[in-house]
């Protein structure tokens, strides 16, 4: 065999193995009933819905909040589109609430701040988990009343967010963390009882997806574990039964995860109907509470590894294809939520390698080395036979007559005057594209080159921002005047001269958002380190900017609002003369 043929198989083979390793990663699901994402479906947000939907039927002191300009600018802001029937202040924040359990004021998105949530073990309690120290025997039990204890917890904290009508009370607020779409991190003023329900809420809601039960779902069983599954090292007899994906689902696709769902959105109209019932004292309240609590959150013992967790129907639902990152195959995912799912066993792996982050140089430097020496290998020139023929010399051989010919060095005449040293008029009109904060931008000014380097002048643009999480994805944005200074580097034998552009002007805010009112005016600075002008003919030059750092700051009092954007940029010079 050739060696050309057996170096490309094994460039292949070396392929096909990295290929499959890949597969390997590719993770289920890594939470209970999903909260809406770009990615994932809304279980929590639907049901929480369904819940509010129900008890506002029945009980006036559910009837909705009305909401002010700057909170309306907060749910046109929110990452997730609730129904039309929750955008009030208490539908909203409840809503805020029960995904609160999952974000702790992190973006949807935000990979290496939501590993810190989820693979947080202080607060598995949330989600009706075991936390590390609840090891069998009696894990499951001390998980059943960890969960109760949250829940029981965050109740009367609610309760404490009503007025003495037993009415939610607009005036009573809890400051929580939150990410909106466009305006980023903010603390939201909320009202309490809606965000302290909601949380418990969710955490009701999971106990029936993160736990076996009785047949007839009343009663549990067995926890299940997510965060010794998450770290690779779950050993079942000891930790429980590992966290389940296929029991995430919550668009009804069998018999048992209907009736779970159906259980779920049951216990949660109790909670809110029972809290905010006008008949009842907070005393009264609460001992009701207790017994949702005993109705829906009771351990019945028994089970355990020995008996294989007294065959529970929820075992055939396992995750399979177990990977040494405790990563599953996506053989149980469907539809978008596995795009999520990846996402999630990304978070794990980023985990372990934090956890095990001393290792990382001396792996680094290994696959380093490999590489070096793969590519050295790859690079060395092959044998060839002697260049020229016996009995020939170079000058014998006939010239190649596709050699390129030799380079031509003539100038290349810059746009504008003849003479370079003179002024010259120009404008600008240009397109600029945002990846990191969405947003286009597009611009037009004037221009003034007052030497061969030196180019002054000042430009307007409109700067759209773009969410794709948000109600409505394109916002007006901001609109942004500015000086701008242009550094040229003239080359005079190519086709094209380098350039540097710093832009400092101010920024006027063309839309509501939170804690920040359309009209506000603040600053706006950009600079583009390495840009290109092509010379196109005496007049025109194509301008392109392949990196540029903008900076909106188009509220600067109170929490200033910001909106950098690392941007692609593209533009027409036009210069007289």
């Amino acid at each position: 065999m050739k060696p050309e043929k057996i170096k490309n198989m094994r460039f292949a083979k070396v392929w096909a193995a990295a290929i499959l390793m890949l597969l390997g990663f590719i993770p289920g699901a890594a939470n209970a009933y999903t909260i809406k994402t770009l990615l994932s479906a809304g279980c929590h947000e639907k049901i929480a819905s369904e819940t509010l939907r129900t008890v506002r039927l029945e009980l006036q002191t559910a009837a909705p909040l009305p909401l002010t300009a700057n909170e309306r600018a907060l749910v046109d802001d929110l990452e997730f589109t609730p129904d039309q029937d929750m955008k009030d202040l208490g539908g909203v924040t409840l809503l805020v609430g029960v995904r609160d359990n999952d974000l702790k004021g992190r973006a949807s998105d935000d990979l290496t701040q939501l590993v810190l949530v989820h693979g947080n073990p202080d607060n598995q309690d949330e989600h009706c988990l075991r936390n590390k120290a609840e090891d069998e025997p009696g894990g499951s039990e001390a998980a059943v009343n960890d969960c109760r204890k949250f829940i029981r917890g965050r109740v009367v904290e609610a309760l404490a967010g009503l007025d003495p009508n037993g009415v939610p009370d607009p005036a009573k607020r809890t400051s929580l963390p939150l990410h909106l779409s466009l305006r980023g991190d903010i603390d939201a003023s909320l009202p309490t009882y809606y965000v302290r329900i909601g949380q418990a809420i969710h955490a009701m809601a999971d106990s029936f997806t993160h736990m076996y039960r009785t047949a007839d779902g009343m009663e549990i069983t067995v926890v299940l574990n997510w965060i010794d599954k998450a770290d690779g090292n779950l050993k079942e007899s000891r930790d429980g039964p590992a966290h389940a994906n296929k029991m995430d689902f919550c668009d009804d696709p069998d018999e048992l995860r209907t009736a779970r769902r159906k259980l779920a959105t049951e216990a949660s109209i109790a909670l809110l109907s029972t809290t905010l019932d006008p008949q009842k004292t907070p005393d009264e309240k609460m001992a009701a509470v207790d017994g949702i609590l005993d109705m829906y959150l009771s351990y019945s013992p028994g089970c355990n590894f020995d008996n294989n967790w007294c065959d529970a129907p929820e075992k055939q639902y396992r995750d399979q294809n177990l990977t040494p990152f405790g990563c599953m195959s996506m053989s149980g995912a469907s539809g978008g939520d596995g795009f999520f799912l990846v996402s999630i066993c990304v978070l794990l792996i980023l985990t372990i390698l934090f956890r095990h982050r001393r290792k990382i140089p001396s792996l680094v430097a290994a696959f380093m080395i490999a590489g070096a020496i793969t590519l050295t290998a790859d690079s060395a020139p092959a044998a060839e036979p002697d260049q020229f023929p016996a009995g020939t010399t170079e000058e014998s051989v006939t010239p190649d007559p596709h050699a390129p010919p030799p380079p031509v060095t003539i100038p290349v005449p810059q746009p504008g005057p003849r003479d370079p040293s003179q002024g010259a008029w120009g404008a600008y009109l240009g397109l600029s594209g945002s990846v990191n904060k969405p947003a286009f931008a597009g611009q037009l000014g004037i221009r003034r080159r007052i030497s061969t380097q030196w180019t002054f002048g000042w430009d307007a643009e409109w700067n759209p921002w773009v969410s794709l999480k948000s109600p409505t994805p394109v916002r007006a944005g901001a609109f942004n005047t500015y000086g701008t200074i242009i550094l040229r580097l003239p080359l005079a034998y190519e086709k094209f001269n380098l350039r540097t552009t710093v832009n400092l002007g101010l920024s006027y805010l063309l839309i509501d958002l939170y804690g920040a009112s359309k009209g506000n005016i603040g600053f706006y600075g950009a600079i583009s380190p390495l840009g290109v002008e092509w010379k196109l003919s005496r007049i025109f030059l194509l301008i392109i900017n392949p990196l540029s750092f903008a900076m909106p700051i188009p509220q600067i009092h109170g929490v200033p609002l910001t909106y950098p954007q690392y941007r692609f940029s593209v533009g027409l010079g036009i210069l007289s003369g």
